[in-house]
C-alpha cells in the first residue's frame, strides 16, 4: 500500500521540524517522532527513516513495505493532525511484522495519539 504523496512527509526541513519542535519516543524496534498540529488538511503526515545502519537496501525495503502495511491496519486510529516520523532501529531489520505492529500500537498510545475504542 502506497500513502497518498498528500501524507507523505518528503522535504528535510518537514523531518527537522519534527526532530526539534517535537517529541520523541523510544521502542525497542522503532523511535517514533511526533508533533501536533491542528491546521493539517490531512488526518496525519508520515515519514519513515532507514539508514544503512539497517541493513542492506533489500532489508531496509523490507522494513519499509512492513511498516506501511502496519500503518494501513491501523491508520484509522491515529488522532487527526500529526506530524509522524518513524525511525527503525538495528533490531527492526529482524523484526516480524506482529512485533512492529504490537510496538506501533504501544508507541501510539503511550504518545496520545491513538483514538479510544468507541470513536473508532
Amino acid at each position: 500500500m502506497k500513502l497518498p504523496r498528500s501524507r507523505r512527509i518528503t522535504r528535510r526541513g518537514d523531518f527537522q521540524r519534527v526532530r526539534k519542535l517535537g517529541q520523541s519516543i523510544r521502542g525497542k524496534h522503532l523511535v517514533l517522532g511526533y508533533l501536533a498540529d491542528e491546521n493539517l488538511p490531512e488526518p496525519f503526515k508520515l515519514g519513515l527513516i532507514t539508514t544503512r545502519k539497517l541493513g542492506n537496501a533489500v532489508t531496509r525495503n523490507r522494513f519499509r513495505r512492513l511498516m506501511r502495511g502496519v500503518i494501513h491496519r491501523t491508520g484509522e486510529k491515529i488522532t487527526h493532525g500529526n506530524w509522524l516520523v518513524i525511525i527503525a532501529r538495528h533490531s527492526a531489520a529482524e523484526a516480524e511484522s506482529e512485533q512492529l505492529e504490537k510496538e506501533w500500537k504501544w508507541l501510539l498510545h503511550k504518545a496520545g495519539l491513538m483514538r479510544p475504542k468507541e470513536e473508532v
